[in-house]
């Protein structure tokens, strides 16, 4: 036999020609049109939405019509017919019940009981909550929609105290005209005080005496109370409100078998195992919500302004939890002489006490303990460790070093707490509980947990913190880290990649913080070493460098006063860092030296180099060129004879700066491809990030900008796929220094402001400085004089408050350039003079070379024609020399206009030429339109037009 296929309307069919009368019209013709109607329907098994859509009658006239307030109209009794497929003999009844006349309803009718309608009252100070009261009433829409072909079930979830029933009674009291059949409520007691959870039959029991239905006809089991209820509801439109329900054992009972119910439930459990329930979570209000709901509930007489900022501070206090905000109310509203800040002070006073959060009514502590009584021993365990914690989240792997077990079990427990809504989950796999549940689970665990045990869990968790963290630096740095301290942990994620590693530090830095404030505070003096190494990957990279300076300062003096010299070196290291990086180059070399001196004293050849590469590096931002060539040659030694590959790399990242700034580029070529051979090699991509950008410079050195930009793009893309900050900002000066050399001024300073806004953002005082540098330059080069001398001196005022020497001389070199052009010669002499002076002591021969143009350029401009073509022929010498083809450009353009000066036009114009040859070969925009238009002007027999012009194709 084939298979059938039978829909419901095939079934509503056949059940419309088979099915008798409806049962309780006993065949008489006289019941009232409602009665008989509503019994047609209920046959064919519709809700007033099924047949409205099927008659074209609405829902709306279908309720009144069967309630018995309205006669029907002949053409919506045929309409009604015609959808019931009714026989002849039920339409006659049909018809024949719409035209009597009748001085008294049917007795039937007269001894139904009225509908239901036992909503609680809606609270008037009810604040916010938009779109999840618009996903609930969009659930009524979509089951109307569907033509009550299901239930459809809104479950509202959340903490303790969050407004589940107001919001459920505020949708509901909206959503009430939809459900003319009543609307019910019940508190299902799952977390009351001082009473167990309503037992399903006596909810049932209630629930159908509400509807009507005489005690004495009440069944006496469950199954068969639940089957008179669904009977009871069948083909109605009904409301029903389940508040405070405890599980879903106790609900699904109490949910109508038929469709064209909506059942709206509310828990501080989420009731995962109704599958056909919409979940509806809360989560605590909006800043402004929480500012509006406080003052509503305070109420307009009150005195404060509404500018006060006690409102704000007791808003946040609260936690933005609509229960204690009620209560905050409360007390503000009932105590005359309290102000608001009175208030605030008070609840900040105590931020792990709760006692302030009772108004002699409504307790908070009570609220949290009938959470906390359903949760099973080991879920009330981890509550616990959670409150000591003090981190603003946690993942399983901490966890399970809180509970000494694995993060599996971990894992599990965490989302129970998460169904029993004591924790949330704003992100996969992270774990975040409200400040005034973490409140109450510390002082649980104060009250519940003997001190040892408390302790134990403590140095679980901070342990594991410290050793995680130490081990992803590893992974993350560019610098070598020292191998972290004490035992591996019983469990830890896998960081060996540095992407992993960087996105862990990232993910954990708040915790790692707060784990190392409370270690400090407590006087926990190894963790607060061991979680200041961890942390100093991290700040590093990521800042704020301010707060590395304290983290670093603190474990640098414990360690010394627990007289432990590696960690008391190891701190010093990772101060002098922080202290270079915020321009304080002076106490950064004082703490590489003294790092250095102890690592000697102890024989941590690891280290030594370590602090010799640190040394190297200070030195040459101080322009010492000699001594940091001599502390970077020393450290790459060591770091070769110990095989140390990452140093290495290092090191010869470093070696090639210093041979960068003296002109030695052949050299400086052959340091960084080493050095990016072996960060290749290694697969360490912020290493390799490092080396693009030295070779973006060298490249831009030669005149090959293409390459540098390739090279500078190639770095950016690294940088901000690994999320390094302060790498992206170097690389997006770099590449606005290129496209200002290229002519592309909008996209230079489109580059350069977003590496400012990054410098200002970590405090990187150096970056900034020479962020500003740039700038100066590209608003010079578009004509914006005013601006460019702005941007220089504040440069220039930073360079010298940090004592970088080299940043100072660029800074001159440029502001004396602008203000040549401005025409204040004298001026810019002083500046270019001020600048060689420090190209000269510092032996940067390069800059040097670039700043005689300028020099010369200056000279010339008050007469001194002679002084200028010797200084323009010193420049093209060392330009020459060096390799430095756009700066050898300049010297040429410089000697040109001499001579033209003098009335030598053919030299003139035959240097000319030559400057313009090279910036055409360069792509130098702006200076091959210059020197074009310069020739331009000159006699024909001087130039030709079309020669030049072919010359720029």
């Amino acid at each position: 036999m084939q298979n059938m296929i039978v829909t419901p309307s095939h079934f509503r069919v056949a059940y419309a020609i088979v099915a008798p009368a409806p049962a309780h019209l006993g065949g008489r013709v006289t019941a009232g049109f409602g009665e008989v109607l509503r019994g047609f329907r209920v046959r064919a098994g519709w809700t007033q939405e099924g047949l409205a859509a099927r008659s074209g009658v609405s829902a709306h006239a279908i309720s009144i019509l069967e309630s018995g307030r309205r006669r029907p109209r002949p053409i919506s009794v045929a309409a009604l017919a015609d959808a019931l497929c009714l026989n002849a003999a039920d339409a006659k009844m049909l018809s024949a019940s719409a035209t009597e006349t009748a001085s008294e309803p049917p007795a039937q009718m007269a001894n139904t009981p009225p509908a239901p309608r036992m909503l609680p009252h809606v609270t008037p100070q009810f604040v916010g909550r938009d779109s999840e009261v618009e996903q609930i009433l969009a659930l009524a829409d979509a089951a109307r929609e569907n033509h009550g072909l299901a239930v459809a079930i809104s479950s509202i979830d959340g903490m303790a105290g969050i407004g589940k029933s107001a919001l459920a009674v505020r949708a509901a009291h909206l959503l009430a005209e939809r459900f003319p059949d009543g609307q019910l409520f019940l508190d299902l007691r799952g977390y009351t005080q001082g009473m167990a959870p309503r037992d399903p039959a006596d909810a049932l029991a209630f629930l159908l005496t509400s509807l009507g239905v005489p005690p004495g006809e009440i069944p006496a089991d469950l199954d068969a109370r639940a089957a008179a209820y669904r009977s009871r509801l069948v083909g109605t439109r009904t409301l029903i409100l389940l508040d405070n329900a405890a599980t879903e054992a106790q609900v699904r009972p109490l949910i109508p078998g038929d469709g064209g119910c909506l059942v709206v439930i509310t828990s501080r459990k989420s009731l995962k195992a109704l599958d056909e329930a919409r979940s509806v979570a809360l989560d605590v209000l909006p800043e402004p919500d929480a500012l509006a709901l406080l003052r509503a509930l305070v109420g307009p007489g009150y005195a404060a302004a509404a500018g006060d900022p006690g409102w704000a501070q007791i808003a946040e206090l609260c936690g933005c939890l609509p229960l204690a905000l009620r209560i905050a109310a409360a007390l503000v509203r009932h105590r005359p002489a309290w102000t608001l800040s009175h208030l605030a002070d008070k609840l900040r006073a105590a931020p792990l006490d709760l006692g302030s959060f009772a108004d002699g009514e409504r307790d908070l502590t009570a609220v949290f303990d009938l959470s906390y009584q359903t949760l099973a021993g080991d879920q009330r365990n981890l509550l616990r460790r959670l409150g000591l914690a003090s981190g603003p989240d946690i993942d399983a792997h901490a966890a399970a070093a809180l509970l000494d077990t694995a993060p599996a079990r971990a894992e599990r427990l965490l989302q129970d707490l998460v169904d029993h809504h004591l924790l949330t989950e704003p992100a996969a796999g992270r774990y975040r509980m409200h400040d005034l549940i973490r409140a109450y689970a510390h002082t649980q665990a104060i009250t519940l947990d003997p001190e040892p045990a408390r302790d134990r869990a403590l140095h679980g968790l901070m342990h594991y913190y410290a050793h995680t963290a130490q081990s992803a630096s590893q992974a993350a740095t560019r610098f070598p880290r020292p191998e972290p301290s004490g035992p591996v942990p019983a469990h830890a994620p896998d960081l060996r990649q540095p992407d992993a590693a960087r996105a862990w530090l990232r993910a954990e830095l708040t915790n790692l913080d707060a784990a190392f404030t409370h270690a400090h505070t407590h006087r926990l003096s190894s963790h607060t070493i061991a979680l200041a190494a961890g942390l100093a990957e991290i700040l590093h990279t990521d800042g704020p460098w301010t707060r590395a300076l304290q983290v670093h300062q603190v474990a640098a003096e414990t360690a010394e006063r627990l007289g432990q010299p590696a960690a008391h070196a190891n701190a010093l290291t990772d101060l002098g860092r922080m202290r270079q990086q915020t321009g304080d180059y002076p106490w950064a070399g004082e703490a590489y030296t003294r790092a250095l001196k102890v690592y000697r004293e102890i024989g941590h050849r690891d280290g030594e180099a370590t602090a010799l590469t640190d040394l190297g590096r200070v030195r040459y931002l101080t322009g010492d060129y000699p001594g940091a060539s001599d502390a970077l040659t020393r450290a790459l030694e060591i770091y070769r004879a110990i095989g140390h590959r990452l140093g290495e790399a290092g090191a010869l990242t470093d070696l090639g700066r210093v041979r960068y700034l003296t002109g030695d580029y052949p050299g400086t070529g052959d340091a960084l491809t080493r050095a990016l051979e072996i960060y290749r090699a290694i697969g360490h991509r912020d290493g390799e990030a490092t080396i693009l950008i030295e070779l973006g410079r060298v490249r831009e050195s030669a005149g090959d900008y293409p390459a540098a930009d390739d090279a500078l793009t190639r770095a950016l893309e690294i940088y901000h796929a690994i999320g390094h900050r302060n790498g992206e900002a170097l690389a997006l000066t770099a590449l606005g220094r290129v496209r200002r050399l290229t002519g592309d001024y909008p996209g230079a300073s489109d580059a350069l402001t977003r590496a400012l806004e990054i410098n200002r953002a970590i405090g990187h005082r150096h970056g900034e400085a020479r962020v500003l540098t740039n700038l100066g330059r590209v608003r010079e080069n578009a004509g914006d004089y005013p601006a460019a001398d702005d941007a220089l001196t504040r440069a220039l005022e930073m360079y010298r408050e940090i004592g970088h020497r080299n940043g100072e001389a660029l800074a001159l070199t440029a502001l004396g350039h602008v203000r040549y052009l401005t025409g204040d010669h004298s001026g810019a002499i002083d500046a270019h003079t001020r600048a060689l002076e420090i190209y000269r002591e510092t032996g940067e021969r390069g800059n040097e070379a670039w700043a005689l143009n300028h020099y010369a350029a200056a000279v010339a401009a008050t007469g001194d024609r002679p002084r200028a073509l010797t200084l323009y022929r010193q420049a093209l010498a060392m330009n020459q020399e060096l390799n430095k083809p756009d700066d050898e450009a300049i010297s040429l353009e410089g000697i040109a206009e001499h001579h033209l000066a003098t009335g030598d036009s053919p030299q003139g114009t035959t240097h000319l030429r030559q400057a313009l040859e090279v910036f055409q070969q360069l792509g130098m925009n702006p200076d091959i339109e210059r020197v074009q238009t310069r020739l331009r002007g000159l006699t024909p027999e001087s130039a030709s037009c079309s020669e030049l012009d072919s010359g720029n194709n």
